[in-house]
């Protein structure tokens, strides 16, 4: 199970920044980075997978491709959003942490506009 080692990952790191902390803080920091790197490629496979199966799913549907790639691309923002912001914070930069999420947030709202304005758009030819 890919969770255990990924748990592991995470344990060990923790463990391993906590001691180091104090002493050499630089060193905590890279650990931190780098269990995250290591985090990431252990599930790179299952997101390769998961893009796979969308792009056979708009295939095999016929459903808009552009809806698709809208939904996967928010997906990835909001993703690489939150580890950025993480690993933002695991460097004691709490404040540019917020400002990443900020940053994220702006940008999924911005690629959700054209799936937004085609629900309305339906919402009001229904209506009229």
């Amino acid at each position: 199970m890919e969770i255990v080692k990924i748990a592991g990952i995470g344990i060990a790191a923790a463990i391993a920044i906590t001691l180091l902390k104090e002493s050499k803080p630089e060193i905590a920091i890279l650990i931190g980075v780098a269990a995250g790197i290591v985090i990431f490629l252990t599930v790179a496979d299952m997101l390769m997978t998961i893009v796979t199966t969308f792009t056979e799913l708009v295939t095999k549907t016929g459903a808009p491709a552009a809806a698709i790639s809208a939904v996967m691309k928010i997906l990835g923002v909001g993703y690489l959003t939150e580890f950025a912001a993480g690993l933002a914070e695991d460097t004691g930069a709490r404040g540019l942490g917020d400002k990443i999420v900020f940053g994220g947030k702006i940008i999924i709202l911005f690629l959700a506009l054209p799936i937004i304005k085609a629900v309305f758009e339906i919402i009001t030819s229904l209506i009229g």
